[in-house]
């Protein structure tokens, strides 16, 4: 099962005598002793607290809460002769403060840390290479791209096995090349070559031995106008074309830049087509204005109905759109998700408008609110929510440190069949080094 990334890793240290040889090669760091070579590396991370509340207003469902105390530590070496490498440890403590008694866990928020009274994980072990135009990245990291990414919302991100390659061949042009081979969710503590619709319901039948993503990437940036272009291939499931397009204006009175925004994505059914015929097009919209105090916009979004077909016992209208590494975690890149709830994550056909601001009225002081309606009737309930995001970040002597409370309130959420008012409270206490 480690083939692959051994065989990653070996090409990634052959690359660097390689591309040693080319003009861009960087100056020779110099290290006059291993002492100093070590001193030169960087250890970061974060202790965090987090609290979960899950609270069904009017129903018979049982409230659900969790608990978790943990945090991250990071060694990444020096770069020597363009090579490093870096390892990452993440743990997860419920400190006995969770329902872990109750027959199915009934009171337990499993999203947090799963149904365990500790989690530790190595998340990340990779070996680097970079100059000035090339970076190589093989073993297991983090990946930043719209359909696959951390989703760090809780006290583990999801993290990747993976080989990656970007280019900067000019200024402003990024070039990204993407072999995954394994995931790991947020609740798990190993590498598993599935993705999340495994533990999806609608696809009970997801084979434990996917054959990972291959994936390309272009990112452009000219003035005020910002580009990027993705291709994913999820073996076996569905090829994704994902697209956006950003542009703002500067240089108006009083600080004022009013921008707009367009996403766009296709997906069609790949290989074995384990997610179904998939057949699938999203597209949306943003306007907003930037202010020196922050910035007010309204998006919407858009997933046209398609001939249905079923799928665990379900019947999926929307074309069957999946996004296998951010599904139930609603951290897709459309402009109208939130923490809990997305055209995405509802797996339904419709349209969604979402109205709000981004403030910090005062520099310590972030505050984020929007109202967002999902209108997917007759496929599933309509709902509407408000979503509120308080950041503090005292900064001075206690830089580092920061408190942030997520609160979304959600009317009709069909979550676990219920369609009253749900409300979805998540408080955290971070501090970073």
């Amino acid at each position: 099962m480690k083939y692959p990334m051994i065989a990653a890793a070996v090409g990634a240290l052959l690359m660097g005598p390689l591309v040693a040889q080319a003009d861009t090669m960087p100056h020779v760091e110099h290290y006059q002793t291993i002492q100093q070579f070590l001193e030169a590396g960087k250890v970061t991370g974060n202790i965090r607290s987090y609290y979960f509340n899950q609270l069904y207003s009017g129903s018979t469902l049982p409230n659900k809460y969790a608990y978790s105390l943990g945090g991250m530590l990071k060694v990444q070496t020096a770069p020597l002769y363009g090579l490093s490498a870096g390892v990452a440890f993440y743990t997860a403590n419920s400190l006995g403060a969770n329902d872990l008694n109750a027959p199915g866990y009934t009171h337990l928020d499993a999203l947090l840390m799963g149904e365990k009274d500790s989690l530790n994980v190595l998340g990340q072990a990779y070996l680097q290479y970079q100059d000035r135009w090339l970076k190589v990245k093989a073993g297991d990291m983090l990946l930043h791209t719209p359909w696959m990414n951390p989703s760090d919302a809780f006290m583990i991100p999801s993290t990747f096995q993976a080989v990656t390659v970007q280019a900067n061949p000019i200024h402003n042009l990024q070039l990204i090349g993407i072999r995954e081979f394994r995931f790991k969710n947020r609740i798990q503590e190993n590498y598993y070559r599935e993705t999340l619709l495994n533990q999806n319901p609608i696809y009970p039948d997801m084979p434990d031995h996917m054959d990972g993503t291959l994936a390309f990437g272009v990112k452009a940036h000219w003035q005020g106008l910002k580009s990027s272009a993705w291709f994913y291939k999820f073996h076996d499931l569905a090829n994704l074309f994902y697209g956006t397009v950003h542009y703002g204006v500067s240089g108006l009175p009083y600080g004022l830049k009013p921008f707009a925004d367009f996403q766009y994505a296709r997906e069609w059914a790949d290989g074995a087509q384990y997610a179904g015929p998939v057949n699938a097009t999203v597209f949306g919209g943003m306007v907003g204005l930037q202010t020196p105090l922050g910035q007010v916009f309204a998006a919407y979004d858009d997933i046209p109905g398609r001939s249905p077909f079923s799928m665990g016992g379900r019947t999926l209208y929307n074309g069957g759109f999946v996004s296998p590494y951010t599904q139930q975690y609603s951290a897709d890149p459309l402009y109208t998700s939130i923490m809990d709830y997305g055209l995405v994550s509802s797996s339904a056909a419709g349209h969604a408008w979402k109205f709000g601001f981004l403030i910090h009225p005062l520099r310590q002081l972030r505050i984020k609110y929007s109202y967002s309606m999902y209108c997917t009737h007759p496929y599933l309930p309509n709902v509407d929510a408000n979503y509120l995001d308080v950041t503090y970040t005292p900064g001075g002597f206690w830089k580092g440190l920061s408190l942030r409370n997520r609160l979304a309130v959600d009317h009709s959420n069909p979550y676990a069949n219920y369609h009253g008012t749900f409300i979805d409270d998540r408080l955290m206490l971070q501090y970073a080094f």
